[in-house]
């Protein structure tokens, strides 16, 4: 690797030419004797990474000039340099940026390790970011409904107030969670995913509270659940329409009271956690079916956000749709590919009961079979026939005519209004007047609703 451009900043001259003797060999640099000047030669500058003296003599000390390199470039490597750190001022720059210190006495060739270590740390912490805001499918949007959630989400975001996304499968419901995640405070612990569907009740438990060695046959070792290894940050329960019913009341006690115990344990562990959750089903129709706990069902749904399908949205087809072909290409090492207007035209008319995920298979396939630089053809796009994509529950279907006629009209009902209601931050009038409704009689509706299947 060629020199590193560094930038001294130190009021002490004598120890600015001491170091320059040392390190001129492995860095290209720049000395400032004040806070003031430092700063100044360091927003003129592209500098690798910055020396900083945590006592200066005068003008700002080093806290101070950290906090507005930081602030001008958040990613810059910031050394802190002293022979008089005290425990709390080196936590205090820590947690300011910097991610390292030394002595007066450095050990240059030991520096320039850790140095290039942590610029190749940014650069690859750089790339997922960029791979991330490119995956992030979510923001991708030009639907007035979708924009509208894209701003309340910025909203509650800033809270840490449990959330319920609902929306059908494939919609991008995780998506909208790591979202929220990564616009929170919370951005900087982790976000946990868990999914309710995938295990057994004992599994389950296992895998959210963790366990104590022998607390049953297997256990042989203490294991942390999601719910300790999510401390500080974001525990998303995926589809938790599929929790079992006999551990509701467990979750729901840790979600109110963010204490718990492994299983096999007696110690209690706080912690602190957001909750977001997700659903395909529709969880009011399962309270009333005893299917799932009433009050788990309104401790979740503090903020409900409902995702509408892409075919409510399919202004979004064409830019979702480039962008997954510019991925795929990407990954199989093939030029970017383009899509030819009766090909887009095809997408943009299609139903896709599989919304986003689905729309993104179609488009691998495609791209995997695609073997010349032409635009992608209509003919190339193998899609199911459209038809009236109105799904029928097969409990419905067995039901007496009068009775699964009134159940199916009152789960639309259920999911039409909720929707409308989301979207007006649960304004009834406001709500009333988009629907073209009287407000009393869509008052009346809600009250008659409530209780009924």
């Amino acid at each position: 690797m060629q020199k590193l451009k560094a930038l001294l900043i130190d009021d002490d001259k004598q120890f600015c030419q001491t170091f320059e003797t040392l390190a001129g060999d492995t860095f290209n640099l720049a000395l400032a004797h004040s806070g003031k000047d430092g700063l100044s030669q360091f927003e003129k500058n592209d500098f690798d990474v910055v020396f900083l003296d945590l006592k200066l003599g005068r003008g700002m000390d080093g806290l101070e000039v950290l906090k507005k390199i930081k602030k001008f470039n958040k990613n810059i490597p910031v050394i802190m340099v002293t022979d008089y750190a005290a425990v709390d001022t080196a936590v205090e720059a820590m947690k300011l940026g910097a991610f390292h210190y030394t002595s007066k006495s450095p050990n240059i060739q030991a520096l320039k390790l850790i140095i290039e270590r942590q610029i190749e740390q940014i650069s690859w912490r750089l790339l997922q970011e960029q791979e991330a805001k490119e995956q992030d499918t979510s923001c991708l949007t030009k639907n007035p409904a979708m924009l509208s959630i894209l701003k309340q989400m910025e909203k509650i975001a800033r809270t840490n107030a449990t959330v319920l996304i609902t929306g059908e499968s494939g919609v991008g419901k995780e998506v909208c969670a790591r979202e929220i995640h990564q616009c929170s405070q919370r951005n900087n612990k982790p976000f946990v995913p868990i999914n309710c569907s995938a295990l057994p009740q004992s599994l389950f438990e296992s895998e959210f509270f963790g366990f104590e060695r022998g607390a049953f046959t297997g256990a042989e070792r203490q294991k942390k659940g999601k719910l300790e290894l999510g401390n500080g940050g974001t525990i998303f329960l995926d589809e938790i329409g599929d929790l079992p019913l006999e551990s509701q009341p467990k979750i729901l006690r840790a979600i109110e009271e963010k204490r718990f115990e492994r299983l096999g344990g007696t110690e209690t562990i706080a912690v602190d956690v957001r909750i977001i959750a997700a659903s395909n089903k529709n969880l009011p129709q399962m309270v009333t079916e005893r299917q799932f706990r009433e009050d788990l069902y309104y401790r979740l749904s503090v903020i409900s956000i409902f995702l509408p399908p892409l075919r409510e949205r399919a202004e979004d087809i064409p830019e979702l749709t480039n962008l997954f072909v510019k991925r795929c290409c990407h990954d199989m090492n093939k030029p970017v590919l383009a899509v030819s207007p009766e090909a887009m035209k095809k997408l943009t008319a299609h139903y896709w009961p599989g919304n986003i995920r689905e729309l993104k298979n179609i488009i691998e396939a495609v791209v995997v079979l695609h073997n010349s630089d032409q635009p992608i053809g209509l003919n190339e796009i193998q899609l199911k026939p459209n038809t009236d994509y109105i799904f029928y529950p097969e409990k419905f279907l067995n039901l007496p005519y009068e009775q699964a006629k009134t159940k199916l009209l009152n789960n639309f009902k259920h999911a039409y209004f909720q929707r409308a209601l989301v979207l007006n931050n649960g304004n009834i009038s406001a709500t009333a007047k988009q629907l073209k409704l009287n407000r009393s009689a869509f008052h009346k509706m809600l009250n008659e609703l409530k209780g009924k299947g």
